[in-house]
């Protein structure tokens, strides 16, 4: 098909890279173009059509005066519209709105099929136009307030390009442009906690307002339950009653900061009670479980009350979890801080004290002790807790099996050679043949950049490969593999190299959550743009940072309200002349208590 030349010239001058991706696309056989009675093109993709088969114009003003009404509602200066069809809806909006239009079409063979078709030339010089969407959108663009449409009889053809363009999007586009407000929610102890922190410290990077409810303190009172020496039913009584009193206190939480999102990590102690309030005050409820389905089985009482659930898992998880729950359902692995799990400089007693050919932490759990007895004959050393009554291990099990601390840990994995990574399990002597999701402890020692051998996982490949770690299927395997790469470093330390290059582009906490937000924030945009908002000094000062007025408030808490009573009240008392923003805010608060408040009464 030819591009109509008007088309061509715009294109060429707006889009040259554009231009040259349409010009060779093929448009498949699937692709039925018409013409109505009054000679109006038309486009059918495998039997869906995309316009009215018989009024395209009035069918494009139709949704259109709808996608301008809302909108309006929002206060939008910005339209994305993904699906382009052939245009007429576009043509129709871009009438009826005076905003930035950007129109997404995934498909380079529409946008040749329309632009072969219709004389676009107006349009192409009005919107502006994607294949994908575009991640290095600057802030100013983004800030914008946006709302993202999706063109419906697109949404409707086969695959889920286009839904994955809409909620990409949308995530984008919500991200930018709202700052939200996500409160993160921690269990009292267990292996999710840790994740917990690096969880939060992520969203607050990627310029988010996270409050962490860290609910360790608590663990202590938790297991004071024990000196009452109940018996079991009784025991279980009360550790439910101290989590109904837990759940109350996120519920406060939730009541005294007002956040858009409630993230929980597993074992946070959220009754279905609490839940259901934090539901009725607007929070978005979002659970990531990052353990075991078949372990931790509570989610059975849980899951059906959050609003979305992401898991380490897939496959059989989601089928027994859509048994029970209603929520959106996502796969979400776990990942690394790269501030924290790092390449290190040891001095050489650092070497000495947590050095080693072999090494490994983490608890003892039923496999790992008896699969790691076939590793005494080397220079082997296990760190970590659990390991009570383990037997011949005890010679190396590393300062009485006392916990480690995440930074002594971190020593551990840059000081060895080879480090192990064996998933736990209680149920099976060595591996476990239906080990699926990929323990933190693999990206951890990635992002150290240590090199580790660990057992074969049915998720593990698109994350990492062979060549980026030693990967055993069996404990024979791992034994060898560890003898092999000891011999030669000259492949362990390239190999280790690689995956943390691996685990720096693909893998850490940062990623992820922009992946979780991607997902919650394409579904739920209209709900947090409708949300009000104060503006508080941090918002302020991503705004405007620099000069005078920038240092002014700098001074203050970010989450600060920006309104004169809160700066006034909290300009510090120090010596000498004030300053000129100083100056400035305390006279119009002097005005406004004087005389504007005087005429509003």
């Amino acid at each position: 098909m030819i591009l109509r030349e008007e088309n061509r010239r715009v294109l060429e001058a707006r889009a040259p890279a554009l231009l040259s991706t349409i010009a060779v696309a093929e448009v498949p056989a699937s692709f039925q173009l018409g013409t109505t009675a009054a000679g109006a093109p038309t486009l059918a993709i495998g039997g869906v059509p995309l316009h009215h088969p018989r009024d395209p114009h009035g069918d494009g003003v139709r949704w259109a005066r709808g996608a301008a009404e809302r909108l309006a509602a929002a206060g939008a200066v910005r339209a994305v519209v993904v699906g382009l069809g052939l245009g007429y809806h576009v043509e129709a909006l871009a009438e009826r709105f005076a905003g930035t239009i950007v129109v997404v079409e995934p498909d380079p063979a529409v946008w040749r099929v329309a632009l072969a078709s219709r004389d676009l030339a107006g349009l192409l010089e009005r919107v502006q136009i994607e294949l994908e969407p575009d991640p290095s959108e600057d802030a100013a663009t983004g800030a914008q307030r946006t709302r993202v449409l999706g063109y419906a009889p697109s949404l409707l053809l086969p695959g889920d390009a286009y839904r994955r363009a809409l909620t990409a999007w949308r995530g984008s586009a919500a991200r930018l442009g709202v700052r939200l407000k996500i409160l993160v929610v921690s269990p009292m102890y267990g292996g999710s906690w840790p994740i917990a922190g690096y969880t939060a410290r992520a969203l607050a990077a990627l310029g988010h307002e996270t409050v962490f409810l860290d609910l360790a303190a608590f663990h202590d009172g938790y297991r004071a339950l024990e000196r009452f020496g109940t018996r079991r039913a009784r025991r279980g009584a009360l550790e439910r009653s101290y989590a109904d009193v837990l759940g109350a206190g996120v519920v406060g939480a939730v009541e005294a900061h007002e956040p858009d999102i409630v993230l929980a990590l597993a074992q946070a102690p959220l009754t279905p009670a609490a839940l259901q309030e934090i539901g009725r005050l607007g929070a978005v409820r979002v659970m990531w479980f990052v353990e075991d389905f078949r372990v931790l089985t509570y989610w059975r009482e849980v899951a059906g009350h959050y609003d979305y659930f992401f898991t380490i898992q897939d496959g059989e998880c989601h089928d027994a979890l859509r048994g029970v729950s209603g929520a959106h359902l996502d796969y979400l692995p776990c990942a690394f801080d790269p501030d924290v799990h790092r390449p290190l400089s040891l001095t050489a007693e650092e070497q000495e004290e947590y050095g080693g050919d072999v090494a490994f932490v983490g608890a003892g759990y039923r496999n790992r002790r008896l699969a790691f007895r076939r590793f005494l004959d080397l220079d082997f050393r296990i760190w970590g807790s659990d390991w009570g009554g383990a037997g011949d291990l005890a010679r190396v099990i590393q300062r009485d099996g006392d916990r480690m601390s995440t930074e002594e840990s971190v020593r551990v994995f840059n000081a060895a050679k080879v480090n192990l990574n064996l998933h736990s399990s209680t149920y099976h002597d060595e591996m476990d043949p239906r080990g699926d999701f990929v323990n933190p402890r693999t990206f951890e020692l990635a992002g150290c950049g240590a090199f580790q051998v660990t057992d074969g996982r049915a998720l593990l490949p698109p994350l990492f490969d062979g060549g980026e770690l030693a990967i055993a299927s069996s404990i024979s395997e791992m034994r060898a593999l560890t003898e092999h790469y000891l011999a030669h470093p000259e492949e362990r330390i390239p190999m280790a190299g690689r995956a943390r290059r691996r685990a720096l582009a693909e893998h850490t906490y940062r990623q992820r959550l922009q992946r979780l937000l991607a997902t919650v924030v394409g579904r739920e945009q209209d709900r947090f743009l409708g949300r009000a908002r104060t503006t508080t000094v941090g918002d302020v000062l991503r705004q405007r940072s620099e000069g005078a007025f920038g240092e002014f408030l700098a001074q203050f808490p970010p989450a600060l309200p920006f309104t004169l009573d809160g700066l006034v009240a909290s300009i510090p008392d120090r010596e000498g002349a004030l300053s000129e923003p100083e100056a400035i805010f305390l006279f119009l608060h002097q005005f406004d208590e004087l005389y504007l408040r005087e005429i509003r009464a």
